[in-house]
């Protein structure tokens, strides 16, 4: 059993110290908001006033943005912990900050990781998070196993920062797909067609495994043709006769006529990406 520390108790927070209660460690927690202790101490977590009482081996935190996670860890809590401690940030905070505070960290002899998350509160009740991790190897394995307790994985990215670094780009690519599935749905909505089924052969296709298909031989630039970038671009020029494309697809279809312009015409629409590596 491991004593930890854990401050911020809201949606995210709560459960993961609620997974660390329920899997033996004694959490100690720390939250503003009267409703966040109260939920927390019937989840079997022992609430504290302030992170000055916290001389604990770990420390985990869960917090809304940067002021709140400088508070904390810059704020005195580092004076109070023993050296060799271990700090787990969940938080999603500027790059910049955590490799300040890391640094800060090492500085008085603790350990520090930054753990951003993958998934929303109903992964974090459900246990089935994906943690991205940055920090040194060894601190990581000294972790893993807490983090084990709210996560389905957990993945060391790089050194400290590499885990905000991959949260960041994971949320842009996150918000560009919900936005295309915005458009795809009200083109559906326009065409008089069943979204339920239309969305139901979606999931079917190659959609959904797009990273399968498309992502790894991207990574390795094998632009080996399976859809080439100018059957795509007929397609498109079809689709925009239909009706006017959504600004996500727009841009997308505009990168794909400039790869076929440049000369990928008869790679896999994968080649995109070259247009993209030289700026545009």
């Amino acid at each position: 059993m491991t004593t930890i520390g854990f401050v911020g108790l809201g949606r995210m927070g709560g459960a993961m110290a609620r997974h660390l209660a329920a899997a033996g460690h004694r959490v100690l927690g720390i939250d503003t908001s009267p409703e966040a202790r109260a939920a927390a101490e019937s989840d079997g977590v022992e609430v504290l006033e302030s992170t000055m009482e916290l001389t604990v081996p770990v420390v985990m935190s869960s917090l809304p943005g940067d002021s709140e996670v400088e508070e904390v860890y810059l704020g005195g809590l580092f004076e109070s912990l023993e050296p060799g401690a271990l700090c787990i940030d969940l938080s999603t905070i500027d790059v910049k900050l955590s490799r300040r505070i890391a640094g800060a960290a090492g500085e008085a002899g603790l350990q520090f990781l930054d753990c951003p998350v993958s998934g929303t509160s109903v992964h974090a009740q459900a246990g089935t998070l994906a943690v991205m991790v940055g920090g040194d190897p060894e601190a990581v394995e000294e972790a893993r196993p807490l983090l084990d307790t709210f996560a389905s994985s957990v993945h060391h990215i790089g050194p400290n920062g590499a885990g905000l670094e991959m949260k960041l780009i994971t949320n842009r690519l996150l918000n560009a797909h919900v936005v295309a599935i915005a458009e795809a749905i009200l083109a559906m909505e326009d065409a008089g067609l069943d979204t339920t089924a239309c969305l139901e052969l979606l999931r079917q296709g190659a959609v959904p495994r797009l990273l399968d298909y498309k992502a790894e031989p991207m990574s390795r630039r094998d632009h080996s043709p399976l859809f080439t970038v100018a059957l795509m671009a007929k397609d498109l020029g079809l689709a925009d006769a239909r009706r006017s494309p959504g600004p996500v697809s727009a841009a997308g279809a505009e990168i794909l006529r400039l790869a076929r312009d440049r000369g990928w015409g008869d790679s896999d629409i994968s080649a995109v990406i070259e247009v993209l590596a030289d700026g545009g």
